[in-house]
C-alpha cells in the first residue's frame, strides 16, 4: 500500500478497489479522451495505497478503548457532529480493553462497510486485523499510539505527556508547599505507552522536587469507573500525609477529588493533577477545588478530520505521524477554557 502508484494513468484508475469490499471496478468509458483521464487521475496517497474513499462516501468507525469515560465520551460526540457536518455514515464500539474483543471489533466494521477506521488501540495486538482492513480499502488511522499497521497516526509522545504533567505539579508544590509534598502517582501498566506517561510523571518530580516524596505508585489498571474513587480512599487511610495525586488520566483524578473531598482532606494544600482536559476536571478548577492542573489535547474529532482530508487531498503520505498539540490548564488560564 505504498505511493508507487501515485503517477498512474487514467485507464488503470478505472481498475482500482472498490471502498471496502476490494472488490475490481469496471474501466470506464469515459477515459479514453485526454481530458477526462486527467481528472479522473488522483495523485493522492490514499489513491495510490488503492482505496476509492472520498469525501462523499465516507463510512467512519472509531473503534475506543472505552466509552464510560468522560474522555473518550467527549471523542465519540465530537465524531458525531462532524459525522453529522460533513455526512458521512457513522458508528462507534468499544472493545473494553479486551485485544480479542477489538480484532473482532475491527473484522465487523470491515464487513459493515465501514472505509475509515479511528483505532484507539493499545498495542500491536489488533495489527493484523488493522492490515486486513486496509487489503480491504479501508483507512486505518490510528490515535495515541503507533503500532506497525496505520495510514496515518496522530501521537504524542506518551513520556512527555507525564513529564507535562508533573511540570503543573512541580510548580504547584514549590509555590504552595514550600517544594515538599507527599505524593501518590496513579499509573497503569496497561500498555507500554500508559507505562511511558508514568515513568514521564515520576522521572520529573523527582527532578523538580526532591525534597517531595513519592509514597507509593499505584497501578490502576483500566479506565475502570470507580478505580479512583476506591483507590483514593485506600491511599487516604494508608499515608494521612498524603497531600498530592499525581494521575495519568482525569478519570481517575476526579473521581479521586471526591474521595478527598469526602475525607474532609480538601484544603489549599492538597493538589491533583492529570490530563485529558475534561470537563469536570476543568470546572474542578475553575472553582478552586483541589484539582489543581489537567492537560488538554487538541480536538481529536477536528483533527482527524483535518488529517483524513489531507489524506484524501494527497497532502499527508501514507505513514504520516502527526503530533496531537497539548495545552496545560491550571488556575492562572482555566478561564479561557471553562463553558
Amino acid at each position: 500500500m505504498k505511493k508507487a502508484l501515485a503517477l498512474m494513468t487514467a485507464s488503470a484508475m478505472a481498475l482500482s478497489l472498490a471502498a471496502c469490499g476490494g472488490s475490481a471496478s469496471t474501466a470506464s468509458s469515459e477515459a479514453s479522451s485526454a481530458s477526462s483521464a486527467a481528472e479522473s487521475v488522483v495523485e493522492s496517497a490514499a489513491a495510490a495505497a488503492g482505496t476509492s474513499v472520498t469525501k462523499d462516501n465516507i463510512k467512519f468507525g472509531f473503534l475506543a478503548p472505552t466509552l464510560q469515560t468522560e474522555f473518550f465520551i467527549g471523542i465519540d460526540d465530537g465524531l458525531k457532529q462532524v459525522a453529522a457536518e460533513d455526512g458521512w455514515d457513522y458508528t462507534s464500539v468499544s472493545f473494553e480493553n479486551d485485544s480479542g474483543t477489538a480484532v473482532t471489533d475491527i473484522e465487523n466494521m470491515v464487513t459493515s462497510g465501514c472505509n475509515v477506521i479511528l483505532a484507539m488501540v493499545s498495542d500491536n495486538s489488533c495489527d493484523d486485523a488493522l492490515r486486513a482492513a486496509q487489503e480491504a480499502g479501508t483507512i486505518v488511522i490510528e490515535c495515541g499510539v503507533v503500532t506497525d499497521v496505520y495510514d496515518i497516526s496522530i501521537n504524542s509522545s506518551q513520556y512527555d505527556i507525564g513529564t507535562m504533567i508533573s511540570d503543573m505539579a512541580g510548580e504547584w508544590i514549590d509555590t504552595q508547599l514550600d517544594g515538599k509534598a507527599n505524593i501518590v502517582v496513579y499509573t497503569t501498566y496497561q500498555n507500554q505507552d500508559m507505562q511511558n506517561r508514568g515513568q514521564g510523571i515520576q522521572d520529573r518530580i523527582k527532578e523538580l522536587c526532591p525534597d517531595s516524596n513519592i509514597l507509593e505508585v499505584v497501578d490502576i489498571g483500566k479506565d475502570v469507573v470507580g478505580a479512583g474513587t476506591t483507590y483514593t480512599e485506600t491511599m487516604i487511610q494508608k499515608y494521612p500525609e498524603l497531600n498530592c495525586i499525581l494521575a495519568y488520566g482525569d478519570a481517575a483524578a476526579t473521581e479521586a477529588v471526591e474521595a478527598v473531598k469526602a475525607a474532609g482532606m480538601n484544603s489549599d494544600d492538597f493538589g491533583i493533577f492529570a490530563c485529558d482536559g475534561t470537563e469536570s476536571a476543568i470546572k474542578y478548577i475553575a472553582n478552586n477545588d483541589v484539582m489543581r492542573g489537567t492537560l488538554m489535547f487538541n480536538s481529536v474529532a477536528e483533527q482527524t478530520r483535518d488529517v483524513l482530508y489531507q489524506y484524501l487531498d494527497g497532502k499527508l503520505e501514507e505513514g504520516t505521524v502527526v503530533d496531537n498539540s497539548i495545552s496545560p490548564i491550571t488556575a492562572a488560564n482555566v478561564a479561557d477554557y471553562v463553558k
